[in-house]
């Protein structure tokens, strides 16, 4: 069986926030990573369409085992779970397609030269 890793973000990286762990088929509210206060968790900054901005901390991600294998999973559930916003995925790939890119180019330019 595959290890689940927690994935790489960094203040402002977009997700999305699930107010039901159990439910990601529910509407989610719109975040923003805003620290990382754990190895397992962050605090997503989220903007909720009737209250504004709101703040939740020690958040899981969704695809955590930990909801499946914790018998304190529950407990957990008040603070929500979050998934990754397309952009937060695909941003890295296209980064280092750009890198790529520029070296490619760099280097038919020298061989121009």
């Amino acid at each position: 069986m595959a290890v689940w890793t927690f994935p790489e973000l960094k203040v402002g990286d977009a997700v999305f926030w699930h107010s039901n762990p159990q439910n990601l088929g529910e509407s989610p509210a719109m975040g923003w990573v805003i620290e990382r206060p754990g190895t397992q968790t962050i605090s997503i900054l989220i903007f909720a369409q009737n209250s504004g901005f709101i703040e939740k901390k020690s958040v899981r991600h969704a695809d955590d085992p930990f909801w499946r294998e914790s018998e304190t999973a529950n407990n957990w559930q008040q603070w929500g779970c979050f998934t990754l916003h397309p952009v937060t995925e695909v941003l890295p790939v296209l980064k280092e397609m750009i890198s790529d890119w520029k070296i490619s180019r760099a280097r038919r330019e020298k061989a121009k030269s």
